[in-house]
């Protein structure tokens, strides 16, 4: 049935044939009606949704673990009005986690502005930044613990816990703050403990770094992760360019593939 009516739409729309030559008794407009109902259907199926509960307004991923909800994008309200869209890991370290940043394959470029960062960009099914005002209506609900997931392209993972993660608002810069590492990648991200995001036409940084290393980043001077820098698939010649984590594989090493994602300690 779906596909005699996206059949139908699709001469209409683009044969430019009268409807009446397709379907006797079916004027445009219901055909038009069919298709807008399956447009809708469909989309209902590829976001998933919270229960019917008016009351029910999660604030993060973890809410929705507890409710026994599956991985995929939904819809939450960390101040209880406003909501954005997110990807939760439901299957992972127990779950429970919001996705903040993703990056497998560098068909999303990360190297953007600063209303990019802040606003979010790419998707997110697969590579995105999730948007720096949204990580700072997350984490100042509480304390949050990040995780970071690193893969290079021989399949081998790395990753980084830090038990406090916290971006602040945009009058100070989304400053960032994090401590309490644990992991086996070594710890690159305590280095920018203290600083400010910078992008390229808003770098708080002397050495202008985001223009430098090619991403938006709690840059210092400049650093020792670069997870949002250039897709530059494995080994490059330009130090620190790439998608670098220094402790594990230095600044001419661009890692395959990051995950970050953020839970309530």
């Amino acid at each position: 049935m779906y596909g005699e009516w996206l059949f139908t739409a699709f001469l209409l729309v683009f044969g430019k044939i009268n409807c009446h030559r397709i379907i006797k008794d079916k004027c445009a407009t219901d055909v038009a009606n069919k298709v807008a109902n399956l447009i809708t259907e469909i989309r209902s199926e590829c976001t998933l949704t919270p229960p019917d509960d008016l009351d029910f307004r999660p604030s993060d991923c973890g809410d929705l673990k507890k409710a026994e909800h599956k991985s995929g994008v939904y819809k939450i309200y960390p101040d209880r009005t406003s909501s954005f869209q997110v990807f939760c890991d439901m299957e992972n370290y127990e779950g429970g986690w919001t996705v903040i940043q993703k990056r497998t394959n560098g068909y999303v470029g990360f190297y953007r502005d600063w209303e990019a960062y802040k606003d979010g960009f790419g998707d997110l099914q697969t590579d995105f930044w999730l948007g720096n005002k949204y990580l700072n209506k997350l984490t100042e609900q509480g304390y949050y613990i990040l995780r970071i997931d690193m893969w290079d392209f021989a399949k081998n993972q790395k990753y980084a816990i830090y038990e406090k993660f916290i971006v602040n608002n945009e009058r100070s810069g989304y400053k960032l703050e994090v401590a309490g590492y644990v992991g086996n990648a070594g710890d690159a991200l305590s280095y920018h403990n203290g600083y400010r995001f910078s992008t390229k036409d808003k770098d708080s940084t002397s050495r202008k770094c985001a223009t430098k290393c090619n991403g938006g980043w709690w840059y210092r001077g400049c650093h020792y992760a670069n997870l949002n820098g250039n897709y530059l698939k494995g080994t490059h010649r330009t130090s620190g360019e790439g998608i670098n984590w220094k402790p594990w594989k230095g600044y001419y090493y661009s890692l395959k593939a990051t995950r970050m994602m953020i839970r309530r300690a």
